[in-house]
């Protein structure tokens, strides 16, 4: 009986190991990485796609705002962000925060208001204590400068101004940029006074 259940599990063991490792299963991004490139970069041009300015935008403010409020994330963070997020390439802020903050869409720990001005509100749901992040002149200015590609022929692509359908070169020279900033010159940070901690969105570690 020993030996049948020792050979089940040699076989199961050998079923996984041939079924190749999980990370060549995952999407392939469009992005080389460059010698100066901040490690974490890479997270988020894996979820994302590719090196994106408004999505590493995203990424600076997440951390930002996750370390403001002194948070862990994923489970012990709420997040607010307000803006004008409605489509690509602007809507690739939600991702970037997502990346830097482990709030989620999914876990409904992460929320969008339509805004005019992007304020981004973090919570520690443990500890109750909050601050509101809003992006710098210089950073605004960064953002805005991003030049879409024209349209040729009838591609069917959309109207974003991102991925294969933009100048990469300009858009990755420019993430680049936002990625090796100082964080003072990326964001403003407003501590608000703490308040009782909120009750969290998600289910927990099981979501």
């Amino acid at each position: 009986m020993k030996r049948c259940a020792f050979t089940a599990m040699l076989c199961l063991t050998a079923a996984f190991t041939h079924a190749g490792e999980p990370v060549n299963q995952l999407p392939k991004p469009e992005y080389s990485p460059d010698a100066a490139d901040p490690a974490w970069l890479s997270y988020a041009a894996q979820f994302h796609g590719h090196l994106g300015p408004w999505a590493t935008a995203g990424l600076r403010v997440g951390m930002a705002g996750r370390r403001a409020v002194e948070a862990k994330g994923y489970f012990d963070v709420k997040v607010v962000a307000g803006g004008p997020f409605i489509k690509p390439p602007r809507s690739c802020f939600l991702d970037g925060l997502q990346v830097s903050t482990g709030a989620t869409l999914g876990k409904r720990n992460l929320k969008w208001v339509n805004g005019d001005e992007i304020v981004v509100r973090f919570e520690n749901t443990k500890s109750g204590a909050v601050a509101e992040v809003r992006l710098t002149d210089r950073l605004l200015n960064a953002l805005a400068s991003i030049k879409p590609k024209p349209k040729t022929g009838g591609a069917a692509r959309g109207d974003r101004d991102h991925g294969p359908d933009a100048e990469h070169v300009s858009l990755e020279d420019i993430a680049r940029k936002i990625a090796n900033a100082r964080e003072a010159d990326l964001v403003r940070i407003t501590a608000i006074e703490d308040g009782p901690p909120a009750k969290a969105e998600q289910g927990g570690s099981d979501n």
